[in-house]
Parts: C-alpha cells; sequence; structure tokens
C-alpha cells in the first residue's frame, strides 16, 4: 500500500495511524525463506513440522515475518524522503503464522521526541503489528524507533 511521503518529522502525531496492506506467505516462499535463513524443520518440512509439539504444522519463520513487515512499510513510501535509519527493533510472535494465512499490517506512533543535540532530526517510535485476517489474532508486533529529518 503506497503513502505519500512524509515531508518532515514534524508531520508526525502521536497515535496517528497508518495501513500498509494485506500479505500472506505461501507453502513453497515460507519453505524457500527457511531453507536459507531459519533451518528449522517446522518451518521447511510439512510432515516435521506437524510432529512438532509446539505448532502442530508448518508456519513462517518469524524472521520472514518481519522481513514482510519492514518490507510493507518501508515499500510504502511513507519515511522515503525522511528517513535515517534507526537503531532498534522489539519484535514478539505471539501466534503463528501458518502457509496462505493473511495477516495486515498496521503502524502507530507511539512517541515522537526532537533531538536535543541534532535539531534537523528527531526519533519516531512506532508500534507495527501484524494481525491474521481471518480470525483477528496478532501475529507479529514490531516496536522500533526511526531516526527522522526535520
Amino acid at each position: 500500500m503506497q503513502h505519500a511521503p512524509l515531508r518532515s518529522f514534524d508531520d508526525l502525531t502521536v497515535g496517528q495511524e497508518f495501513a500498509f496492506g494485506t500479505h500472506a506467505l505461501g507453502e513453497a516462499e515460507i519453505i524457500d525463506y527457511a531453507s536459507r535463513f531459519d533451518r528449522q524443520p517446522f518451518h521447511m518440512d510439512a510432515e516435521a513440522a506437524r510432529a512438532a509439539p509446539l505448532f502442530g504444522g508448518l508456519v513462517a519463520s518469524g524472521l520472514h515475518t518481519m522481513g514482510v513487515v519492514f518490507g510493507a512499510v518501508t515499500g510504502s513510501g511513507l519515511f522515503m524522503a525522511i528517513s535515517l535509519g534507526g537503531n532498534r527493533i522489539d519484535t514478539r510472535w505471539p501466534a503463528p503464522l501458518r502457509p496462505d494465512e493473511a495477516f495486515a499490517v498496521t503502524g502507530r506512533v507511539l512517541a515522537l521526541k526532537p533531538s536535543r543535540t541534532r535539531p534537523e532530526l528527531g526519533i519516531c517510535t512506532m508500534l507495527y503489528e501484524g494481525v491474521r485476517v481471518a480470525d483477528g489474532v496478532t501475529v507479529i508486533t514490531m516496536e522500533g524507533a526511526h531516526f527522522l529529518r526535520r
């Protein structure tokens, strides 16, 4: 989902919300990602995953899900003109994401702090969430700090 690029850190307000579209990961995509970056049986082998006591079936790697969220945010264009990077992303995966389950990605501004030492930038704390469309269950939360131009 595309957004008009923000022009300044000062365009944001605490509580402001953004939608970053709906996404789903197919079984082949989940297995391919896991075979390269997260080689655990419950991400790579449907039969082995069924025997896994925690999930009982194939699930997407949390790292893969995180990448999809981050890709949706950066690909939206929202921060394109003002992003100067960041220094943390605290991530949680409260529920598994199975193949082909659609999840909606949203973001909310939690805090805004102008830099004390660099007046040309501010720090924006965002909470990103991925919520399964079918049942409203949160599958990922990411709280991160963006350094943004003023």
